[in-house]
């Protein structure tokens, strides 16, 4: 189960007091479960993606504001990542803060997959979210980031775009472009921060080389007790989220990546009433809806690891009821309308 650490989802409900929503009325109107003690209304160690979701749909309606997550974002505490957000602050720079984020960013919240590349003069931070993610909770990830590095190099530090796969009305879309101070791209492949190479070696004005060292030694030990305690079908779920293309996939070379041999796989998934095959097929049905119109039919059905554009049309026909084609009719048709 996708879940964050407590701290993280404490954080919202310190934000939405400070707006005047009571934080126990809040959680009562979301049907909040997961106290460790019902007395003493202590949070479980981690809170599940489904409450997360909840809270901030709640807050997003409550208060009117259809960026509640942008503007969650914005009041990112570098303590409201818990030790890693410690980790970061002491890093001496920001490549190295970016590998702590990837290394250890499941810690704070295990609910998609981070990313990073460099191409040429630029670099790139991409989200891979799990699907079951809201809007809101895409953007506050994003927008966090993005805060929190400019209260650690500069506050006036832009990235160079930002890319949403969700479709913005032109308004929201001015309000984020305004306070990122960079294009914002809507309907993209990915959810991703696009900035120059430079800034990459700019130093943090809070370098601790010893501390850095000591919080890396905490949070291997906690990122060692935490993926003891993951379930095979989200380590799966992980690993083909951080795959580029779904060519390559197979039983066999995902036994490998996770230590164990095909049929240990098996057994495991089989006791959490799943396959490798359903596991395969939910990530292709993820995909599929980011990759159709933006390349041709066959090449999305390459993409996605089908023998051939048949085989993809059929499988997609099986997930929404029609054809890729007059999906993307109707689609060309409302945005006409």
């Amino acid at each position: 189960m996708s879940t964050l650490a407590d701290h993280y989802f404490s954080s919202i409900l310190d934000y939405l007091d400070t707006l005047g929503l009571d934080s126990r009325k809040v959680l009562l109107a979301i049907n909040f479960n997961e106290y460790n003690n019902e007395q003493t209304q202590q949070l479980a160690p981690r809170i599940s993606l489904s409450s997360y979701n909840a809270l901030l749909e709640y807050a997003k309606h409550s208060l009117n504001e259809p960026l509640f997550g942008f503007k969650l974002g914005q009041q990112i505490r570098t303590a409201d990542f818990g030790v890693l957000g410690y980790l970061i602050e002491s890093s001496d720079n920001l490549a190295s803060a970016i590998s702590a984020l990837i290394t250890y960013d499941s810690l704070v919240a295990d609910i998609g997959k981070a990313q990073f590349e460099q191409q040429g003069d630029i670099a790139i931070i991409r989200w891979l979210p799990d699907p079951n993610c809201s809007v809101q909770v895409i953007l506050r990830n994003m927008t966090a980031w993005v805060s929190v590095i400019r209260q650690l190099l500069n506050p006036q530090l832009s990235p160079s775009r930002i890319c949403f796969t969700q479709a913005w009305p032109e308004a929201e879309t001015t309000t984020l472009a305004n306070w990122f101070n960079c294009p914002i791209e809507t309907n993209a492949q990915y959810n991703q921060i696009v900035f120059p190479r430079s800034y990459l070696a700019q130093p943090f004005r809070t370098d601790n080389a010893q501390i850095n060292l000591a919080l890396k030694h905490i949070s291997e030990q906690q990122l060692s007790r935490f993926k003891s305690q993951q379930l095979v079908t989200e380590k799966i779920d992980h690993l083909l989220m951080a795959k580029n293309e779904l060519d390559d996939c197979s039983l066999i070379r995902t036994a490998s990546a996770l230590n164990l041999t095909p049929r240990t796989l098996q057994r495991h998934l089989k006791k959490e009433q799943t396959s490798f095959a359903n596991l395969l097929e939910r990530e292709r049905k993820r995909r599929s809806l980011q990759y159709i119109g933006k390349y041709p039919l066959s090449t999305t059905a390459i993409k996605l690891g089908f023998n051939d554009q048949s085989s993809f049309n059929r499988a997609f026909k099986r997930w929404y009821g029609y054809s890729p084609s007059d999906y993307l009719k109707n689609k060309l048709m409302t945005i006409k309308s």
